[in-house]
């Protein structure tokens, strides 16, 4: 399969599956002590759901293996909105560009057509963001 075709079904996915998180009712739990219940809980569900929905749409254009995909996308975005995007000031239209853009980076990082050191490359940013973004406020 081609690189750009990958990347292609990769940011759509993932785009559809943006959108069918904006479908979803606009209901304001975080209201007090109710927002830890959104940040531990309902939080990681929406991730997990809309990464399982764009996996499937991955699986029906065939592209293979889509599981790496589905995987690596949501963790490039959360590296991407912890560090660099504030996810309340941006627009839906910047977080779906954002959507598509780590998908598809995703898709580059696990494609065999890539030699391994653009893939380290690809990834090495990403894992540096994800450790400041999301590990090192854990850890302190």
């Amino acid at each position: 399969m081609p690189l750009v075709r990958r990347c292609l079904i990769a940011a759509v996915s993932g785009v559809l599956a943006a959108l069918a998180l904006k479908a979803l009712p606009d209901v304001h739990l975080c209201t007090g002590v109710e927002c830890i219940f959104v940040g531990v809980l309902v939080g990681p569900l929406l991730l997990s759901g809309a990464a399982l929905l764009a996996w499937a749409l991955m699986v029906l254009a065939r592209l293979r293996p889509s599981w790496p995909v589905a995987l690596g996308g949501p963790v490039v975005l959360l590296a991407l909105l912890t560090t660099v995007l504030d996810l309340a000031e941006v627009s839906f239209l910047v977080f779906s560009v954002a959507v598509a853009g780590c998908y598809a980076l995703a898709a580059l990082v696990t494609a065999d057509e890539l030699p391994r050191a653009w893939r380290v490359a690809l990834g090495a940013p990403v894992v540096v963001l994800f450790g400041w973004g999301v590990v090192l406020p854990i850890v302190l």
